[in-house]
């Protein structure tokens, strides 16, 4: 009899579990949950980067014989004209030489002149004034080179420009092809333009074409930003710092600008390539690039799926992970959430 009344127990105590009412914990509870449909973009960015005023091109400029420098011209800073007279060296030792080549070549001449006579005379040979002639001949070479070099005593800007350096000294003796000047110029397609520099990391590098509009703000000249456009991209990257570099060509207009200003530069940046983006709540338990998201399917359930992500910006994540745009995913109500429950969608964004 007592096995039967503990038996009796439990069926009613079961019974009495099945009645329980509404909020008293037996009843499965259905989250509510908004929900929002992913949008599918490019990146519209802004890259940032410093860089100075600078020139697009350097010529390393030298004197091609050796000598003492008479006169320099110039100095560091200075913007010249093409053909402009930067320095000179002490020409007498080389008007010389010429001189002295100028005295053989009238000897020769006048013994041409004689030995014509004397072969019709049969008093010189033939031989003697063909050998004349070649004397003559090679002395006249020997005067177009010494020539050549005495142009070559002065240097002259070969295009508009501004001397980055200096390396020369009035009185001192400088040996052929030693370095006396280094002009930087902007003298491109003809024109004369003014340039800003930056290094680009090899990522923004890609991400930019040339044309493209760029904003040039000098520190110097906090107020007054500048409008400009990207003129070159270097297609190697520097051997030590492994970026890039970005000429920006602008026009200052009036403002008082120099080589060697710094500043800072705005470069509205946009990717091709499209990408996912979500709320930022809408991705949860992010780890090393990798996060959860879920996903409410036609029947009212949640789907757990694992997203790559590439960056955050202005509150959105972006993923390298696609997701149809119809797919409608949870941003609030995703907290303790189970692949496979059931929800119920309070909000729809």
């Amino acid at each position: 009899m007592q096995k039967h009344h503990m038996t009796g127990l439990l069926i009613a105590s079961a019974l009495l579990a099945c009645r329980q009412k509404p909020g008293q914990g037996m009843e499965t509870v259905i989250p509510h949950v908004t929900v929002v449909h992913p949008e599918i973009a490019p990146l519209t960015d802004t890259i940032i980067a410093t860089g100075l005023i600078t020139t697009i091109d350097q010529s390393d400029l030298s004197f091609k014989t050796g000598g003492t420098v008479e006169q320099v011209c110039v100095k560091e800073g200075d913007f010249v004209r093409k053909g402009q007279l930067l320095a000179r060296l002490n020409t007498a030792e080389y008007k010389s030489q010429i001189d002295q080549v100028d005295y053989k070549i009238s000897q020769h001449m006048r013994d041409i002149k004689r030995l014509q006579v004397l072969v019709k005379d049969t008093i010189a040979t033939v031989e003697q004034l063909q050998n004349t002639e070649t004397a003559l001949a090679a002395s006249r070479a020997q005067r177009d080179a010494l020539a050549y070099n005495l142009a070559q005593t002065s240097i002259y800007a070969p295009a508009d420009g501004v001397i980055l350096k200096k390396q020369i000294n009035r009185g001192e003796y400088k040996p052929s092809g030693a370095l006396a000047f280094t002009l930087g110029s902007n003298d491109t397609d003809g024109n004369r333009h003014w340039m800003f520099k930056v290094s680009l990391s090899d990522r923004d590098r890609l991400r930019l074409k040339v044309n493209e509009s760029a904003i040039l703000t000098l520190d110097a000249l906090p107020e007054h930003p500048i409008a400009g456009v990207v003129y070159r991209l270097s297609t190697i990257p520097d051997a030590v710092t492994l970026t890039y570099d970005c000429y920006i060509r602008f026009d200052p207009g009036q403002l008082p600008i120099v080589y060697g200003l710094t500043g800072k530069l705005l470069l509205p940046a946009r990717n091709e390539q499209s990408y996912t983006l979500l709320p930022l709540e809408a991705v949860t338990q992010v780890n090393d690039g990798v996060g959860i998201i879920y996903t409410v399917s036609g029947q009212s359930i949640a789907r757990r799926s694992t997203v790559k992500l590439l960056s955050i910006k202005q509150n959105k994540a972006v993923l390298y992970t696609t997701i149809n745009p119809a797919e409608r995913v949870i941003i609030a109500g995703n907290d303790g959430l189970e692949d496979g429950q059931q929800v119920q969608i309070e909000n729809a964004r």
